[in-house]
């Protein structure tokens, strides 16, 4: 898909949220219409609703640049001034926004707030019933913290990798010929109990990409010895994040249905499953929410 086809279908999906903003708002007019690119709005939602007692609309613009687009077409419009709307997107590896009128997050996305050990703590406490004083929290969270630390070693590289395609696609105004999934590209790293490996090198990012933009592996090593000096749960992409974290939970559940003499981490059978495609919403109570956001929806409840 070229850049123009690209920025014709931003358009047109941009153009099906604004409508439906107009039929909300010709049947209430005192609403919130909140708009997200996607799967996130079950985050934000539960933060919206902890703060404003009236109706809400979610209206889902499938994708960043689509709200951006759908808060342009409404700030063109001086009538629509009079309605209260929220406007939520990711940082992710872009430009910041920096617009006072639409929220977006301090970290990578919204995943890299379900991933911290205090979210994971709590997931364990209130979904699996553990005490922190039970030998089984202190394994978990202990094994965690490590697990944590060897994955951020282990997608280092591609996340910095990924950070400069992303840079040198707003320098260069093209599109970066990549796509990726909630999770590592497969057989370059595995997610494990006994630890994490990596099985990929520069060489093996340029081959399973051959149509990307063009990176240095200076620019790339520059960005990487950046990342080493932040805080990798926040800037590193958050879907993966979010999938690291929702393996280990797995695979605590699998180690506590083995028999008892193998079990590692957990010494009762932990009946629980995790759907992937739900986890946002399965997990959203556990997520931290940054002063930030609040402070936002507050202030588009006041608007008008």
């Amino acid at each position: 898909m070229s850049v123009d086809e690209l920025r014709q279908a931003r358009e047109n999906s941009a153009h099906v949220a604004y409508m439906t903003f107009t039929k909300h708002i010709r049947e209430d007019k005192l609403g919130l219409f909140c708009f997200f690119e996607g799967k996130d709005s079950p985050y934000y939602i539960a933060r919206i609703k902890s703060v404003f007692q009236g109706s809400y609309y979610p209206i889902d613009c499938k994708g960043k640049g689509y709200v951006l687009k759908v808060f342009e077409l409404i700030q063109n419009h001086k009538i629509y001034n009079k309605y209260k709307t929220c406007f939520f997107t990711d940082r992710d590896f872009d430009p910041p926004v920096n617009h006072p009128n639409i929220y977006e997050t301090h970290c990578y996305s919204i995943e890299n707030l379900y991933v911290s050990v205090a979210s994971f703590g709590e997931i364990l406490k209130s979904e699996w019933g553990f005490l922190e004083t039970d030998d089984d929290f202190k394994k978990c969270i202990e094994l965690y913290k490590k697990l944590q630390e060897e994955f951020h070693k282990a997608v280092l590289l591609f996340n910095a990798w990924y950070a400069c395609l992303i840079e040198k696609k707003h320098e260069l105004k093209q599109i970066t010929n990549v796509s990726l999934d909630d999770k590592m590209p497969r057989g370059f790293i595995k997610i494990d109990l006994d630890g994490i490996t990596s099985h990929y090198d520069w060489t093996k990012i340029k081959t399973t990409f051959p149509d990307a933009l063009k990176i240095t592996k200076k620019v790339v090593a520059a960005k990487e010895k950046a990342f080493r000096k932040m805080d990798q749960r926040l800037v590193f992409r958050g879907k993966f994040e979010f999938h690291f974290m929702l393996k280990i939970l797995e695979s605590l559940i699998m180690d506590s249905k083995k028999p008892k003499k193998d079990r590692v981490f957990i010494s009762k059978p932990i009946k629980y499953s995790i759907t992937h495609s739900q986890a946002i919403s399965q997990f959203s109570q556990y997520a931290e929410t940054p002063p930030e956001l609040i402070d936002y929806i507050k202030n588009c409840i006041k608007q008008n």
